[in-house]
């Protein structure tokens, strides 16, 4: 790993801007906005967000690149839940128009995850993770200068009533371009052994899981936890 993590113990831009957004989203829906009780209950376009592993970790990035495989910005899952790192915001495919703020997202669409602080797009494909050496899980490219291919699309695998995207409800996140789906362990961590002195020692490994589809494993599954939903857009 080729630079050590930035200080966190003080707030950050990110965070003060997410803090904003939400009172305002709380206090004055915009108009075409569903306002009802339930109007927070789905994952909408827009939104950035949080993404729970079943060990209680969450997804994150930071300004640090993979010194093996691929080296682009790595991605992890670390127990802190109060890191502005683990904030993604929720976006259309590559080669599709720009998504309207509020759309929820059906079950079986395919989305961009991009970091907020890096503005990196969650990516995946056939280099090697660090440890287990399955697919790699990278951030590559720029949404601010558009800069993307369909390595940073994922398939939202979910078995919901609505048919929709639930917060609080268990996704898979497929990668169409190798197969795999996003995937983590809490057996598979970086320690001293496999990570001597690198800045993200105790984070666990996220990697590809081959063949996700024929495989059933409860380390496949992700929920939708802290952060700033847009509520639903009615027209």
């Amino acid at each position: 790993l080729q630079r050590h993590l930035p200080p966190t113990c003080r707030p950050t831009l990110a965070m003060i801007e997410a803090l904003l957004l939400t009172i305002a989203a709380l206090v004055h829906p915009a108009a075409g906005y569903d306002d009802s009780e339930d109007d927070f209950s789905l994952v909408t376009c827009g939104s950035t967000l949080k993404l729970k592993h079943k060990s209680g970790f969450h997804l994150h990035s930071h300004d640090i690149n993979w010194g093996s495989g691929s080296g682009q910005q790595s991605v992890t899952a670390m127990k802190s839940s109060d890191d502005s790192n683990s904030f993604w915001t929720i976006a259309s495919p590559h080669g599709s128009p720009t998504c309207i703020q509020g759309t929820p997202i059906k079950c079986g669409m395919t989305v961009r995850l991009i970091h907020h602080n890096t503005k990196k797009f969650l990516h995946s494909h056939r280099h090697a993770s660090p440890v287990s050496h399955r697919f790699e899980i990278s951030g590559y490219g720029n949404s601010e200068e558009d800069h993307s291919d369909s390595g940073d699309n994922w398939k939202v695998d979910c078995d919901s009533h609505s048919g929709y995207w639930q917060r609080n409800s268990k996704v898979r996140l497929m990668h169409p371009d190798t197969g795999g789906c996003l995937y983590a362990q809490k057996e598979i961590s970086f320690t001293n052994q496999n990570c001597r002195g690198c800045p993200i020692i105790g984070q666990l490994e996220v990697c590809g899981l081959q063949n996700c589809q024929y495989v059933q494993s409860n380390d496949a599954y992700w929920k939708a936890s802290d952060g700033i939903f847009y509520p639903k857009r009615t027209s």
